[in-house]
C-alpha cells in the first residue's frame, strides 16, 4: 500500500480523504505533483534559450565593438598623418613666405 489511510473513529465525520482509497489518494497528489515538475523543467528549458540568445547577442556586440574601435584607430592613425603632413606643408608655406621677404 502507498498510503495508509486509517477509517475515522465511530461518530466522526468522514472526510474527503477518509472516503479515497489509496489508489485516488495517491493519483490526486502525484500527478498535481509531476506536473509541476514538468512545468519546472519546461521553463528551466526556456530560461537556457533566452540564455543562449543573450550569449549570442553579447558576442555579437563585442564584435561590432570591436570593429567600431579598429576602425577609430584607422582613423586616429590618418589624422595623424594629415597633421603631420599638414605641418610639413606649413612649413615649406612658412619657407616660401621667408625666402619671398628676403627676396
Amino acid at each position: 500500500m502507498l498510503f495508509m489511510v486509517s477509517p475515522p473513529a465511530y461518530g466522526q465525520n468522514r472526510g474527503i480523504i477518509a472516503g479515497m482509497t489509496n489508489l485516488q489518494l495517491a493519483l490526486s497528489i502525484g500527478i498535481p505533483s509531476l506536473l509541476v515538475l514538468v512545468g519546472i523543467f519546461l521553463n528551466n528549458a526556456r530560461f537556457g534559450a533566452i540564455d543562449n540568445r543573450f550569449t549570442a547577442t553579447d558576442a555579437r556586440m563585442d564584435n561590432r565593438f570591436t570593429a567600431i574601435d579598429g576602425r577609430l584607430d584607422r582613423m586616429q592613425a590618418d589624422l595623424s598623418q594629415f597633421y603631420m603632413i599638414l605641418g610639413r606643408h606649413e612649413a615649406d608655406i612658412n619657407n616660401l613666405k621667408e625666402q619671398r621677404r628676403s627676396a
